[in-house]
């Protein structure tokens, strides 16, 4: 049970990672997000999780033992490698305030939302939880990955003359190590 939950946890925080460097940009660019706002981010983020654990059941059900871990590892494995070397997060970030008025309108939300999603789709069906833990997954990845939000902004805004560092690296080792616990 207790490695069940350690690797929700650590899915989760893996793909909160990118919820905190976009919020870094935002805050960085002095580019506010409403709490609506990151409500729907973070809503978004999680329902596609839950829709890809669902999926990731599915596949598993499918396919030999033996063979969904090894599926399990290259999927994570090969998504960790990507987002080690991504930086577009970033990019994402500043882009998704197309009305440039310092603000992220609900509809801004939403693209960020997708956008941001991409990831927690490959993940989750890669990861393939069991059916039980599907309601704890959604609950850590929403209160995690608003909380990365909302401390990516406030620590990009604090820090804003600072530095304009990209984090997404981060994301992208946690996956890593998820796809080789998938292989223990």
């Amino acid at each position: 049970m207790y490695t069940f939950l350690f690797e929700i946890l650590l899915l989760v925080t893996a793909l909160s990672v990118d919820a905190f460097a976009a919020g870094f940009a935002y805050g960085v660019s002095k580019i506010k997000v409403p709490f609506i706002s990151v409500i729907i981010v973070t809503g978004i983020s999680s329902l596609i999780l839950v829709i890809s654990l669902l999926a990731g059941n599915v596949v598993s059900s499918l396919i030999p033992g033996n063979l969904t871990s090894y599926f399990s590892f290259l999927l994570l494995f090969v998504l960790g490698l990507v987002k080690l070397f991504d930086r577009s997060k970033h990019n994402e970030a500043e882009n998704a305030n197309k009305n440039q008025d310092d603000l992220v309108s609900p509809g801004e939300a939403l693209t960020l939302g997708a956008a941001l999603s991409i990831d927690s789709l490959a993940a989750g069906i890669g990861a393939g939880v069991r059916t039980a833990y599907i309601p704890t997954a959604f609950l850590a990845s929403t209160v995690i990955g608003a909380l990365a939000l909302i401390l990516g902004s406030c620590l990009g805004s604090l820090l804003s003359s600072h530095c304009r560092s990209n984090l997404c690296w981060v994301s992208g080792v946690l996956l890593i190590l998820l796809a080789f616990m998938k292989l223990l």
